[in-house]
């Protein structure tokens, strides 16, 4: 016979996916009449007008299901999201409601959106009276309002990007439901799953119809709700724990989505400062484009339902290996770690390409200019005091084993002085901040390894006078720092390298040689490439040859010229060759020799000129 528990939480599943499967089919039929249709556009994967706002139905179901778990389910239960955080979330979550249908009826600019998306937020915040405090750190009101707001927005707009194939948002977020209903059941924390078995079996019912041929779309309205819900559900989840639980909790609420979301924030980020310094129509951060995760695996080849399927199976994985960390907290951190390099690595190899070429050709264009050297100057500072900043926080941590650390935010900042500032005026002394890095060399680097462990020690010495009584606590806090602060600080100025050698390698792009290395082949790489934003993700200039061999070993905006035409054989080995552009005049005695050097290898040859008018 099941036990208690257990047949609360199917009864609570069957009741949300009941509603949901009930009432769909009587809004496919309402949605032309309020206006509710999606007509495809051109970055549409869908071709058929389809019935939009959806999520209204997800919104009725999970509520009503919340009702039942509270009054006859459950009655009385005092887990963290008892009534009081139901009838808080009721409100919040109908504002956004509001908000998303407007948006799928009229449309909405991102700004409103946002605007709506952080009102909700707030409400959520004001009045259901949660406190925020991370490992001990007391955020306060303010600081806890502000900490909220930017968790939920980023969950939020997560979801919402991504719904962009039929049944993926709602299986994502089911997902995340089960690992969070998972969690809260390991804590035998029956109320609170509950709550997340009303989210399930409401995204579940809703599949029903929204799986590939989707019969109905969650629109904004949809997937801004399933993202709402389970930031806030999750904040109680992860957000009261240590420090495993705090870094596990995002794999519970938006794997894919926040990848997606931070990739698109990288590449459309680029995309604008390259369109601003050549002179571009603008290009906007928040600018559409369909290079999103779906829109990759579609360009493989996929169909809409094995790409959805893809994406399940990735977000089930990030689940069980935060599942994993929850639970087995920090006696994992090892593992942990190293499925976070694992994880790097194939996000570089097969996933980037499009952000690492695109960082590549930003590095690879000239920007030696004095606005420019100034932002970059700027952009490293600020790096160096947050990194470093950190670097502090986790040198507390670790040196006493995570038993006690910072009372306060205020405490934390209280010492921040004490060791950045000898750090950062030595690096700024040491003309760390006006070196071009991507043309440094080795002896910049020790420079600057020797510039952060000497104001280590400075750091060391103004500590010791508070601190007499603990000496060796402090020199091993001190040498924790160096190493922290160290990693970062070189590690973000050699990356540029590793972005180089990644995209060279590409294998998903064409690779380019250049033959000529003068006039026309700088304006190749303008007026070709560097203007042209779509394109930045599938091709990869390797280098130039040229008839010139004092050019050779010399760089055309960061593009080597390898030499002449004699070192084109040895090119074609090293690297997976497709195309041969030519932007100069050459003799057909040099186009015969061209051929016959590139006739077994499938290689194209391209001419490319000018014309002025």
């Amino acid at each position: 016979m099941l036990s208690t528990p257990l047949l609360k939480y199917f009864s609570v599943f069957i009741l949300s996916a009941f509603i949901v499967i009930l009432l769909t089919p009587f809004f496919i039929k309402l949605a032309p009449r309020l206006g509710l249709m999606d007509v495809p556009d051109e970055r549409c994967v869908h071709k058929n007008i389809t019935p939009l706002g959806g999520g209204l139905v997800v919104f009725i179901a999970f509520n009503i299901s919340c009702y039942a778990i509270y009054h006859y389910f459950w009655f009385g239960f005092s887990s963290l999201l008892n009534i009081t955080w139901w009838q808080a979330f009721f409100i919040a979550s109908a504002i956004l409601l509001i908000v998303g249908l407007i948006d799928d009826r009229f449309g909405m600019s991102p700004l409103m959106k946002l605007i709506g998306q952080a009102t909700a937020c707030a409400t959520l915040y004001f009045l259901s009276g949660y406190s925020v405090s991370l490992l001990n750190i007391d955020f306060g009101f303010w600081g806890g309002l502000v900490f909220v707001l930017i968790w939920t927005l980023a969950i939020v707009n997560a979801f919402n990007l991504i719904d962009g194939l039929d049944g993926l948002c709602s299986g994502l977020a089911m997902i995340s439901a089960i690992g969070l209903a998972a969690i809260f059941i390991f804590r035998h924390s029956v109320g609170d799953a509950l709550v997340c078995l009303a989210l399930v079996g409401a995204c579940a019912g809703f599949l029903y119809y929204n799986f590939f041929p989707a019969k109905v779309f969650l629109g904004d309205t949809g997937s801004m709700f399933l993202g709402f819900t389970l930031a806030s559900i999750s904040l109680h989840a992860g957000g009261k724990g240590s420090l495993a639980v705090i870094l596990a909790a995002p794999f519970f609420i938006a794997g894919v989505p926040i990848i997606d979301t931070l990739l698109a924030i990288w590449r459309r980020s680029i995309r604008k400062t390259l369109a601003k310094r050549h002179g571009l129509l603008r290009v906007g951060v928040m600018q559409a484009d369909k290079d999103h995760l779906h829109h990759r695996l579609l360009n493989n080849g996929l169909t809409q339902r094995h790409a959805t399927l893809i994406l399940y199976a990735v977000n089930i994985l990030i689940v069980c290996i935060g599942l994993l960390f929850m639970i087995f907290k920090e006696r994992v951190i090892g593992m942990f770690l190293i499925i976070l390099l694992i994880t790097i690595f194939l996000l570089v190899k097969y996933v980037l390409h499009i952000e690492l070429w695109e960082t590549h050709r930003l590095m690879a264009s000239p920007n030696e200019t004095s606005s420019l050297t100034r932002i970059s100057a700027l952009y490293y500072c600020l790096f160096d005091l947050l990194w470093m900043a950190m670097a502090v926080w986790l040198t507390e941590f670790i040196t006493l084993s995570g038993v006690t650390y910072f009372d306060s935010i205020g405490e934390w900042f209280s010492q921040l002085p004490l060791w950045e500032t000898p750090v950062f005026l030595l690096l700024f002394a040491s003309n760390t901040y006006v070196k071009v890095w991507k043309s440094s060399v080795f002896k910049d680097y020790l420079f600057l390894l020797i510039a952060i462990l000497v104001g280590s020690i400075i750091s060391l010495s103004l500590l010791i006078p508070s601190n007499i009584d603990n000496n060796l606590l402090l020199i091993n806090k001190t040498l924790l720092f160096f190493l922290l602060s160290s990693i970062g600080i070189v590690s973000i100025r050699v990356v540029h390298h590793l972005i180089r050698e990644f995209t060279i390698n590409n294998a998903n792009t064409r690779n380019i040689i250049v033959y000529g290395a003068g006039d026309n082949g700088d304006l190749y790489l303008h007026k070709c490439y560097l203007k042209n934003a779509s394109k930045l993700g599938s091709v990869n200039i390797i280098g130039f040859i040229d008839d010139n061999l004092l050019l050779k070993n010399k760089y055309v905006y960061g593009k080597k010229i390898f030499g002449g035409l004699s070192e084109l054989t040895e090119l074609i080995s090293k690297y997976p060759i497709d195309e041969i552009v030519i932007t100069t005049e050459i003799s057909n005695e040099i186009l015969f020799q061209l051929k016959e050097i590139i006739h077994n290898n499938s290689i194209k040859i391209i001419k490319w000129h000018t014309v002025f008018v």
